[in-house]
């Protein structure tokens, strides 16, 4: 493993597991719940407001914004791999893509509405054009996007609002959706596919800009070296005092949001708009610390089974849908929806996380790709790819 691939691999086992943290409230309650908690059927614990604020301030769109920078790269490294006399519709890169259209698909209709494969596939093909520009023309226009972006998500619930008017969610029925979530397998797969249904497109579409200029940001700071590790030290401190200051400001605007009772339209505009837009230095802050600490040799061991966990992030992640369903949906397992909240989901995660790292660091030492990387590769590629190593 080359010290470019072990980097990218650190920050994404690292966001792959922390992802698992943010998404786990909407494994286990209506999804509505996991940005409005006050909707939580259960009264919220001190300790429920503790780890929605831990989660909000250090976790949530971090990481995921770290992800969307790391996929732009993949695309790229994947993309460099064609014959320039063949059609687009025979590359590696469009069959990647094509095929992670039917996985996003399959995962997020049969398993769990809360996919994310189908928005990375559909901006991968709009990203396609993208990967032989320039590092400066990646990153003018992916930080414009980006903040177009938020603009976008943010803007009219902000103009809400500042106007006065006085609006309510349309939340629907969550009591009868918790009830159909805990019925019979089929009743629950069929509650998922629903609620899939209902959103999966304008999703996709309302968070390309976003999601198209975190690509396009991430390309341009790979080919400008900083994601692969090469930039010099004070480059990356620069980035944690950055991040760190960001943090500052994101932690007291969630703490604004929770004295004030999470009101809505505001959780949507005003309340979220530090996040929104400083995730992106403090996501960067996160690669800038891993980076320094993979620089030390002590630093590099301990970091190894995140780079393992990274290096299969495609099967961790389905992993963690198949086992969080399994043990929240009806007809699984012990069917635990809409009996916890964001405490009680703590030490499930973290079970997994330590599941998923020790397995993770075995199955590597045996074979050169995850089971679903070896997969996927295998329909990327049309042949069957060595699996041992």
């Amino acid at each position: 493993m080359t010290a470019r691939i072990r980097t990218l691999d650190h920050v994404r086992g690292l966001s792959i597991l922390a992802i698992l943290l943010v998404n786990s409230i909407a494994f286990a309650q209506p999804f509505a719940v996991y940005s409005q908690p006050e909707l939580s059927p259960l009264p919220l614990t001190p300790d429920d407001l503790t780890v929605w604020w831990i989660t909000e301030t250090f976790f949530k769109e971090k990481f995921i914004t770290c992800f969307t920078l790391l996929f732009g790269v993949s695309v790229y490294l994947v993309g460099r791999d064609r014959n320039p006399a063949d059609p687009v519709y025979k590359t590696p890169l469009f069959r990647r893509l094509s095929w992670l259209v039917v996985f996003g698909l399959i995962h997020g209709a049969l398993i769990w509405h809360g996919d994310i494969l189908l928005a990375y596939a559909v901006t991968g093909f709009v990203f396609w054009r993208w990967q032989d520009a320039s590092a400066r023309k990646l990153l003018v226009w992916g930080l414009g996007l980006f903040v177009a972006g938020a603009a976008l998500l943010l803007g009219p619930n902000i103009a809400t609002s500042l106007s006065g008017e006085h609006v309510t969610a349309a939340n629907g029925d969550l009591i009868g959706l918790t009830e159909r979530m805990r019925g019979p397998f089929l009743v629950s797969m069929a509650q998922n596919a629903a609620v899939w249904g209902q959103g999966a497109i304008q999703e996709v579409l309302a968070y390309m800009p976003t999601t198209l200029g975190l690509m396009m940001i991430g390309l341009g700071l790979f080919k400008s070296g900083l994601l692969r590790g090469e930039a010099r030290t004070r480059a990356y401190i620069l980035l944690m005092a950055a991040g760190a200051v960001s943090l500052v400001l994101i932690g007291w605007q969630v703490r604004v949001t929770m004295a004030a009772g999470f009101p809505y339209p505001e959780i949507f505009g005003l309340y979220a708009l530090a996040n929104n837009l400083l995730c992106l230095p403090v996501a960067l802050g996160y690669v800038g610390a891993l980076v320094l600490i993979g620089r030390t040799q002590v630093g590099g061991v301990a970091l190894y089974p995140l780079a393992c966990a990274g290096q299969m992030a495609f099967t961790n992640y389905l992993m963690q849908s198949l086992i969080m369903t399994g043990l929240f949906y009806g007809g699984r397992g012990p069917v635990w929806f809409g009996e916890m909240n964001h405490a009680a989901l703590v030490p499930i995660v973290m079970v997994i996380w330590i599941g998923q790292l020790v397995f993770s660091t075995v199955w590597m030492s045996l074979f050169r790709y995850g089971p679903f990387e070896w997969g996927w590769r295998c329909l990327t590629y049309q042949r069957w790819m060595p699996i041992l190593k």
